[in-house]
């Protein structure tokens, strides 16, 4: 009985144990003047947190984001369903933008950043090119 104990204790702390998964992304503008960003997400299963940072190709800082929104949606039964995530960007404390990512599976189909000093849309492609260990390289 005592072992059993023992084993108990040590099992579950395992059990309720949950991992933060991460994910980073790289996005291109395009064009002659491309502006390039590092979006990183986080996500914490066991209390359903979510967070996240960009961090713009020349900026010394990121910007701290905030979940707004996930939404899946089942498009086609034999494929991974679409998820449309909203993230909020504070800086200063100020919400000064928008992310929208637009994802089916590991694709990732769409990414908008809306100013909303300027109430401006900017369109970005994901750019694998620049994914490296962990981190963009610019």
């Amino acid at each position: 009985m005592k072992s059993f104990f023992a084993v108990a204790l040590l099992v579950l702390p395992l059990a309720t144990h949950a991992e933060v998964t991460s994910e980073t992304f790289c996005f291109s503008s395009g064009g002659a003047k491309s502006i390039n960003f590092e979006l990183r997400t986080y996500y914490d299963s066991s209390s359903k947190f979510s967070s996240g940072f960009v961090k713009y190709q020349a900026a010394k800082q990121s910007i701290p984001l905030v979940l707004a929104n996930s939404a899946g949606e089942t498009l086609d039964k034999n494929a991974p369903d679409q998820e449309t995530t909203t993230w909020i960007e504070v800086f200063n404390g100020q919400v000064t933008g928008e992310y929208e990512m637009v994802t089916q599976g590991t694709d990732v189909s769409s990414m908008v950043y809306t100013s909303k000093k300027k109430n401006q849309k900017i369109g970005f492609l994901l750019n694998t090119g620049a994914m490296g260990q962990g981190s963009c390289k610019w």
